[in-house]
């Protein structure tokens, strides 16, 4: 079984960016928090799971199916899931391009539904994970949040990936399964 994951891969400005202000969060957190590697920062557009490696070759050709065209992406400002009063993951939101990464990541959900990929409960959210708070300590979140609510610079989201997930006691290894580029249709 492979654990897999459709998202939009991020320019190596934002794994730079994102390993200075986790850093930079280390040292002013007393929370425990397991940090985004660097290299792995990305966008999920749709979690598969555990799959089967004699299922991806048909993942891969329904994912190749998608016309969808580039867009432009630009984060800023911080928040937590599920809140500020009890943060499991602290993320970056996506500023610009939201509607397209959401319109994006329901058309790989319709995609994928006919090979049994059940649509997701609540509703999408374009962010970048940051990390994941293991132990919960005595920290204000919301000044936190409001101190790393920077702009981040703009891109062109120019393709997204099926990634294969290996977790290891050290943190998830991403391995790219296959790359789709997106283009304007017809193309």
């Amino acid at each position: 079984m492979f654990r897999l994951f459709v998202g939009i891969p991020l320019p190596n400005s934002y794994q730079e960016r994102m390993m200075s202000l986790t850093g930079d969060l280390a040292l002013r957190l007393k929370s425990r928090i397991n940090w985004t590697k660097p290299g792995n920062a990305h966008v999920t557009l749709k979690f598969l799971g555990p799959v089967d490696h004699t299922r991806i070759d048909a993942i891969a050709d329904v994912l190749s199916t998608i016309d969808f065209p580039p867009f432009y992406i630009r984060a800023g400002g911080c928040s937590c899931f599920p809140d500020e009063k009890k943060p499991r993951v602290l993320w970056a939101g996506i500023m610009k391009g939201t509607t397209a990464c959401t319109e994006l990541a329901k058309n790989i959900e319709t995609t994928l539904e006919p090979l049994g990929f059940k649509r997701d409960r609540g509703p999408f959210k374009s962010h970048m994970t940051l990390g994941r708070i293991k132990r919960l300590a005595s920290d204000n979140w919301l000044e936190i949040l409001r101190k790393t609510s920077g702009v981040w610079p703009g891109f062109l989201a120019d393709r997204f990936v099926l990634w294969k997930s290996d977790l290891t006691p050290d943190g998830p290894i991403y391995s790219v399964v296959k790359e789709f580029a997106l283009q304007s249709e017809g193309k």
